[in-house]
């Protein structure tokens, strides 16, 4: 896989943290609770769940055994139970669907703001690239795929490897938007933004070459442009002279 060659001598493509320029979604947090202790900072992570960052600098949970992903703080003893009861509750309640027995053997849950009452819940897969929702009028449906990209930007920290074809599709878009411009394409990033994404995933697969491990950043990179599609067209030269070519005084 390639794509176009990118230089520039700015340093702001030489991190591997986020891009300025697209906006990343920040983890909400609880206050401790009563039962945290009185050094919450200090509390260890409840085993087997494991501790990941965000290249964000931003925490989250993940149970391998599980396939159970939290940014809510499990540390504290009551978050954790709120975590359990609303996966316990949800896997109750799509049990029974026909569809949950189709879902590819990776699925993985994501809980997040939850409570007392309720959470955010979400279901995906790494090996199909797809987000799953379930409600009682729908059943189990598969969501439209800017969810996943959504997903793995929001969580791209807890596995060794980027999710099949999902680098692939991400080189496919950026040729296809570099060559697009030219003819006038307009995407959700200017051309100069768009540099800065191929320069940043360049610089990423350079430290990947020397051993470095830049799976995080690479799938939040990938997760935070894609889709790549495009918005709109603008007029360019040979456009104009087909469209003065057509009038007729």
């Amino acid at each position: 896989m390639s794509i176009p060659p990118h230089r520039n001598n700015s340093t702001e493509d030489n991190t591997e943290g986020t891009l300025e320029f697209i906006e990343t979604a920040q983890y909400s947090s609880h206050e401790p609770s009563s039962s945290y202790g009185d050094h919450p900072r200090y509390t260890p992570v409840p085993r087997p769940w494991r501790q990941y960052r965000h290249p964000n600098g931003d925490i989250y949970y993940y149970h391998h055994g599980l396939r159970l992903i939290t940014p809510d703080d499990i540390r504290d003893p009551i978050i954790l139970s709120y975590v359990m009861e609303a996966r316990e509750d949800h896997l109750q309640c799509i049990e029974d669907d026909s569809n949950f027995y189709r879902l590819p053997r990776d699925w993985e849950l994501t809980l997040c703001d939850v409570s007392e009452s309720g959470a955010v819940i979400g279901m995906h897969s790494r090996s199909a690239g797809a987000s799953y929702d379930w409600s009682e009028e729908t059943g189990l449906v598969i969501k439209s795929k800017e969810h996943f990209w959504t997903h793995l930007a929001e969580y791209p920290s807890h596995h060794a490897d980027l999710p099949p074809n999902t680098e692939a599709e991400f080189v496919h878009a950026l040729n296809n938007a570099k060559s697009s411009i030219m003819s006038g394409a307009v995407f959700p990033f200017s051309e100069r933004q768009i540099d800065q994404v191929i320069g940043r995933y360049q610089h990423l697969k350079g430290l990947q070459a020397r051993g470095r491990n830049t799976t995080p950043a690479l799938a939040w990179l990938m997760g935070a442009v894609m889709p790549l599609d495009i918005v709109g067209r603008t007029l360019v030269d040979e456009d104009l002279e087909a469209l003065m070519g057509d009038l007729h005084f």
